[in-house]
């Protein structure tokens, strides 16, 4: 076995490995070729500062509207400090 191949047994490709070895030439160039396209997708798409999760749950939260029933019923909640603090929490919850 080659180190790559030992390499990609250690990612989610692994599985696919046994089908490609049965594969003939031209369908193994085309997973190829995909794969390469993929690759440079990736690479054009990622911007320069990408956001992280909590970013995006942040800038999802500035937009957030909360109905005064809502608002209501979450004040009668009792949450830990941690709980109060975690940004999912905020988010679905409107604090």
């Amino acid at each position: 076995m080659t180190a790559i191949t030992q390499q990609v047994l250690t990612t989610p490709m692994a599985p696919y490995i046994g089908l490609m070895r049965g594969m003939n030439k031209r369908d193994k160039q085309i997973v190829v070729e995909f794969l390469n396209e993929v690759m440079e997708e990736t690479d054009d798409q990622q911007p320069a500062s990408s956001k992280t999760n909590a970013d995006i749950i942040r800038e999802k939260y500035k937009s957030l509207k909360i109905s005064t029933r809502a608002k209501e019923l979450v004040e009668g909640l009792s949450l830990s400090e941690e709980e109060v603090e975690d940004e999912r929490t905020k988010y679905i919850l409107g604090l």
